[in-house]
């Protein structure tokens, strides 16, 4: 009974190993690829993880100088199984409407990670 449980603890940790491998893979060959639309242009791109009680939320925005939202991509829910989506619903939205979000209990994941977002592009013109 030992022996087996020995195996399938060894079978757990590789498999998470395996999983975690592809997921950066995937996470790096998203970034690259927003990245490389974006070269060359006036738009900066914002990464930002929300860790929630079970599950955590990567949000990642392409915006304009002035913090307009060009385009906004989230993941979330189970690693391995998680992919970027771009959502429509913040498109256009400005960051400042989001400033005091990471302080509100309720606030959504997404609003949290662009309050955050916009805390760091005020730091970084400053």
């Amino acid at each position: 009974m030992t022996t087996g449980l020995v195996i399938l603890l060894i079978v757990l940790i590789l498999s998470q190993g395996l999983f975690s491998i592809v997921q950066v893979k995937y996470y790096q060959s998203f970034i690259k690829k927003i990245t490389t639309e974006q070269a060359g242009t006036e738009y900066e791109f914002y990464t930002e993880v929300v860790k929630g009680k079970v599950l955590r939320t990567i949000v990642a925005v392409v915006v304009d100088r002035d913090g307009r939202v060009i385009q906004c991509y989230i993941c979330k829910g189970l690693t391995i199984f998680a992919r970027f989506k771009e959502e429509q619903t913040y498109k256009g939205a400005q960051l400042v409407n989001y400033r005091t979000a990471a302080a509100e209990k309720r606030a959504p994941q997404v609003e949290k990670a662009l309050s955050k977002i916009y805390t760091r592009k005020l730091e970084a013109v400053t």
